[in-house]
């Protein structure tokens, strides 16, 4: 019975995310006038996309060394090419179609399992691997806020208001940090969080609470190996920055593509507020919002309207599309491999 819905789920989920993607691009465009995004279509410099897709798989590969890296200092033994084979799936399914990382951690979970990596330690990892990629995108969101406030056209009201979204970014990184390190500011944070859903309905009290248990356990086995071994966390925290780098990266070659030279601060003032607003969107791939909030700081800060938007939207067919269809023959590859293991290896 369960088998059955799950196949009929997954289309039905694919058919309404094509839906959104196509009404999307056909919103955006028609926002555009069409006539000057013919004349930049015939201008674009196409040679970028090369540069793009590379920088592309460069990301892809770090944010995925990150989570095996975490393998060794979370005690978890595991064939390394394997295990980066699974974390290149799930994080190509988590960026197009999963809000959370519900989807991606559940796949990981089940196809690292015929490696001797119990659901509890994969878990862990993914939790922890997320945990420091959100210290990372916090911190680019406190760049690019402060790089953004620096425009002197700025209106003052909307330069003040910037200014605070800054430090309480800033805060949030510094307090994450010390509940990372610290078990009673972690205590208290997840306390808090877990008051904070006492308002919410059942359903999403009970999900909030029981997140907050495993992330808790996490925290503590990650403390726990930065106690036995420091050293080992700086490849993690390595590759997280080579993925970020390589994705602001990715992004640069978009927009250039359409708009030639772009300055730094554009690039990371107009992405790191995209990236953030995509993410606590909580919709797959932070579809819409992450792309109009792209569109919309890169016209502010003096962009065209139309090159933003062929911008944002080569984006997400680079970074996410793009990914997501390259990784289809793994995914296969590593479905037909758990096909053929025992079915006592599901214990655990």
């Amino acid at each position: 019975m369960t088998s059955s819905r799950r196949p009929s789920r997954s289309r039905s989920r694919a058919v309404a995310l094509a839906v959104v993607l196509v009404v999307l691009t056909g919103l955006m465009v028609g926002v555009a006038d069409l006539r000057e995004v013919g004349r930049l279509l015939d201008r674009t410099d196409w040679s970028r996309l090369p540069a793009a897709l590379l920088l592309t798989a460069v990301s892809y590969t770090g944010t995925s060394a990150a989570l095996v890296a975490l393998c060794g200092p979370m005690g978890v033994e595991a064939p390394r090419g394997p295990m980066l084979r699974i974390a290149v799936i799930s994080v190509a399914v988590n960026n197009l179609t999963s809000f959370g990382g519900v989807a991606g951690y559940s796949l990981r979970a089940a196809l690292s399992r015929p490696h001797g990596v119990a659901t509890g330690h994969s878990l862990a990892m993914s939790l922890t691997h997320a945990y420091l990629n959100n210290l990372f995108m916090f911190l680019l969101l406190a760049a690019g806020l402060f790089l953004l406030v620096g425009d002197p056209a700025l209106d003052r009201v909307w330069r003040r208001t910037l200014e605070v979204g800054g430090v309480l970014a800033v805060a949030f990184v510094l307090i994450s940090t010390a509940a990372l390190f610290i078990g009673v500011v972690r205590q208290v944070v997840l306390g808090l969080l877990t008051r904070a859903a006492s308002r919410l309905p059942a359903a999403w009290r009970t999900s909030v609470v029981a997140a907050s248990g495993e992330l808790d356990e996490a925290l503590s086995r990650a403390s726990q190996a930065l106690r036995r071994a420091p050293r080992a966390m700086l490849w993690p925290v390595a590759f997280l920055g080579v993925h970020w780098c390589a994705m602001i990266g990715t992004f640069w070659c978009c927009l250039s593509a359409f708009t030639g030279a772009v300055e730094a601060d554009v690039v990371v003032g107009g992405f790191s507020v995209g990236a953030v607003a995509g993410f606590t969107s909580l919709l797959p791939g932070g579809i819409g919002v992450q792309d109009g909030s792209l569109a919309a700081v890169l016209a502010l800060q003096g962009v065209s309207v139309e090159a933003a938007v062929l911008a944002a939207l080569l984006f997400r067919l680079v970074y996410y599309v793009a990914p997501f269809i390259a990784t289809m023959p793994l995914y296969a590859s590593a479905l037909r491999q758990r096909g053929h293991e025992p079915r006592d290896s599901d214990e655990g």
